[in-house]
């Protein structure tokens, strides 16, 4: 079921492995960080497990929706119902992960802090793309 557009099987589940192996590099990254210690986001320094952290986040967001949208082929024959549910359900999670980096805080200088602005900002990034969508008349 492949078309010039890349809707195929193939890269659809590739885009899932991608958002599943995101997701678990960024938690691995976030325990390596703990180990590591400071300074995580503060002018003497960066953790680099965070900088991992923050790729492989982003990664995941990105990918998400496509990995989902193979999933809803069975349910949506309709390409465009596949791609709204699936962009909303982006928004939706985008929208989990703002509220909980909001909870962490923004203190820099401890670990949850640190995570917290990272998350804030990737979420906040992927929630802004489908308000935008939205507005847009999406």
């Amino acid at each position: 079921m492949s078309n010039g557009w890349g809707d195929g099987e193939r890269s659809g589940r590739f885009a899932a492995l991608l958002a599943l192996s995101g997701t678990a590099v960024a938690v691995v990254s976030a325990l390596l960080a703990g180990a590591a210690g400071g300074p995580y986001l503060e002018d003497d320094g960066v953790n680099p497990w965070l900088v991992v952290f923050a790729a492989s986040l982003m990664c995941a967001l990105v990918a998400f929706p496509f990995g989902l949208e193979v999933r809803l082929r069975e349910r949506f024959p309709d390409r465009d119902k596949r791609w709204e549910t699936s962009l909303i359900i982006w928004g939706l999670v985008a929208a989990v992960l703002l509220a909980v980096g909001l909870i962490a805080g923004f203190k820099t200088a401890t670990l949850g802090g640190a995570i917290g602005v990272i998350v804030v900002i990737e979420s906040a990034l992927v929630a802004g793309t489908v308000l935008v969508w939205l507005v847009a008349g999406g």
